[in-house]
């Protein structure tokens, strides 16, 4: 058996490898290292989760929430949308900006509502991305497939280029400091990133004559980070600011600004920052504390990069969260694929966490997960077992096992040579 073709194929059918792109014919030993450092490459968490209604459902919703609609524009035929689709849309950095900023829709363009959508928006080549209004006006296009560090790029650029801040500034520096006004002004301002910090402030303390649930509305959208007077206020507001919005929103708003000064911790290598982040989360009556307190640290030890400090208090987090949350394993498994695969004794946390996995949730995707850092940890024998018995569980619950033989048959041809 040709084991190149098969590993090969094998990299197409599943979700979580990247393209294999080493030609089958090559030598045995040639590929086996290709294969070695294909596996090295695994990505192992969500993605972008894509909008599942209609072109009109998705310019309603982009409306609903302010958000900019990303659309990929694809034809089934099409390899490099492929690609796409394995390798970087998964991914779980990808997923993480585009759910957080995006209406994410894919759209074939040889199918019906693909037809229509490409009369006002052209395709000529594929993929075409394009990045549009909730009025369907066009902000971005860009053709042809993008590396993950590419596309966010070409996303932050998206929502750069639409800056609605400069219908405000005409007012604002006319000395205009109408509510309404305020409020757009800085909201347009903290979404492309620009500075408000002083609009902000500067319009608190001029006292404006607003009332409390005005003025706690106001808080949540100027709100950047936790080392602030806005965050102090917002607190004092805190009931306030949930009515105006949701105890979701403000959840996620004193979170997003508390993580925002532990990654000001790192940058200026200041640690009391991180202190102050997890003790403003305790004030703010947010969520569970003890959660971020966790949530905090795992994120500044994996930014400075320490990885003994990270790996204990990721096994103390899922011992105490893990259990009733599953995707934390997978979350905690691509940032050892991510921020700490140069480490050495990494590779054999990830399995442990992938073995854990398993036994939680028996799917074959995380069978595959496990049997891959196995392979990667040079743990051929183990690795054929478990693949023996993910074959097993996989024909009970009369699923397709085509995957886990071919990969059966590699391992088996690596224990060989």
């Amino acid at each position: 058996m040709d084991f190149g073709l098969v590993f090969a194929h094998l990299c197409f059918e599943t979700k979580d490898l990247f393209l294999f792109n080493c030609k089958y014919l090559f030598m045995s030993k040639l590929f086996s290292v290709c294969a070695i450092l294909l596996i090295a490459t695994i990505s192992f968490s969500q993605g972008i989760s894509f909008f599942h209604g209609t072109w009109d459902e998705a310019l309603e919703e982009a409306q609903k929430t302010d958000k900019i609609i990303f659309v990929d524009a694809y034809a089934k035929w099409c390899g490099p949308c492929k690609a796409m689709a394995k390798n970087v849309f998964t991914q779980e950095k990808v997923g993480m900006y585009f759910n957080e900023n995006f209406i994410s829709i894919k759209m074939d363009m040889e199918e019906k509502e693909g037809i229509a959508f490409g009369r006002k928006f052209p395709v000529s080549a594929y993929p075409t991305l394009f990045f549009v209004s909730g009025e369907g006006e066009l902000i971005k296009k860009s053709v042809g497939g993008k590396q993950v560090e590419a596309l966010i790029t070409l996303a932050k650029n998206a929502i750069a280029g639409f800056d609605k801040s400069g219908q405000y500034v005409e007012s604002y520096e006319a000395g205009n400091r109408d509510f309404d006004l305020m409020l757009n002004y800085v909201t347009e301002l903290n979404k492309v990133g620009k500075p408000s910090l002083k609009i902000s402030n500067d319009y608190l303390d001029s006292n404006p004559n607003i009332s409390k649930d005005q003025k706690s509305k106001f808080l949540m959208a100027a709100l950047i980070e936790s080392d602030s007077k806005i965050f102090e206020e917002l607190i004092l507001l805190r009931k306030n600011a949930i009515n105006q919005t949701s105890e979701e929103d403000y959840e996620k708003k004193v979170e997003a600004a508390c993580l925002e000064t532990v990654n000001k911790a790192v940058e200026f290598e200041f640690e009391d920052l991180l202190i102050d982040a997890i003790n403003n989360y305790k004030e703010s009556k947010a969520g569970n504390t003890k959660r971020f307190n966790f949530i905090a640290k795992l994120k500044y030890h994996e930014l400075m990069s320490n990885y003994n400090e990270w790996s204990d208090l990721s096994k103390a987090f899922l011992k105490k969260f893990g259990k009733k949350d599953v995707e934390l394993y997978s979350v905690h498994l691509s940032v050892l694929d991510e921020s700490f695969s140069y480490v050495p004794e990494s590779n054999e946390y990830a399995s442990e966490l992938a073995k854990a996995l398993v036994k939680k949730e028996d799917s074959t995707l995380n069978y595959l997960k496990y049997i891959q850092l196995l392979m990667k940890c040079d743990k051929h024998q183990e690795a054929e077992k478990v693949t023996k018995e993910a074959i097993k569980k996989a024909k009970k619950r009369e699923e397709k096992t085509n995957q886990l033989v071919k990969y059966l048959e590699y391992i088996q041809k690596e224990i060989l040579d």
